[in-house]
């Protein structure tokens, strides 16, 4: 029983990861990766690398929502699915941190090719939890209704 739990689970994974809607979010990934690299970049022309890092990849976010809602899911903009979005984002976030420090750090890359390699790396991860948490079929049929 618990192989075949293990089996579903890597099935679920692999459907989640294995659709239209995961390579056009790949795809406006690469924009916002660059969104993300080159405020970076611009952040730390006058402040320290980490924060500059951090308000790069939270400038981005405001066009990866809109870019997610328009083409990705294919769905209406709102205050609420908007919350759950930037909810979504924070397991990435911490993940994002962590490799984007370390790029810096033990790896010696430069401010954009480590805001680069974190957000190719925390990618699919939040794929999986914004699909899931902030666009899910129930929660758009609530914010409908509310």
């Amino acid at each position: 029983m618990v192989f075949q739990s293990i089996v579903d689970f890597l099935k679920s994974i692999k459907n989640a990861l294995l659709n239209s809607s995961f390579i056009r979010f790949c795809l406006f990934g690469i924009i916002n990766t660059l969104n993300t690299s080159i405020f970076s970049s611009l952040f730390g022309l006058f402040l320290q690398d980490n924060i500059a890092g951090i308000l790069g990849y939270i400038l981005s976010l405001q066009g990866a929502y809109l870019l997610t809602c328009r083409f990705i899911f294919r769905s209406k903009s709102t205050l609420k699915k908007y919350n759950r979005f930037l909810i979504s984002y924070i397991p990435s976030f911490l993940v994002y941190i962590l490799i984007h420090a370390g790029a810096l750090g033990a790896l010696k890359l430069s401010q954009f090719w480590a805001s680069f390699l974190a957000v190719m790396l925390s990618g699919p991860l939040t794929f999986i939890i914004v699909k899931i948490y902030a666009f899910n079929e129930t929660a758009n049929k609530r914010d409908k209704y509310e």
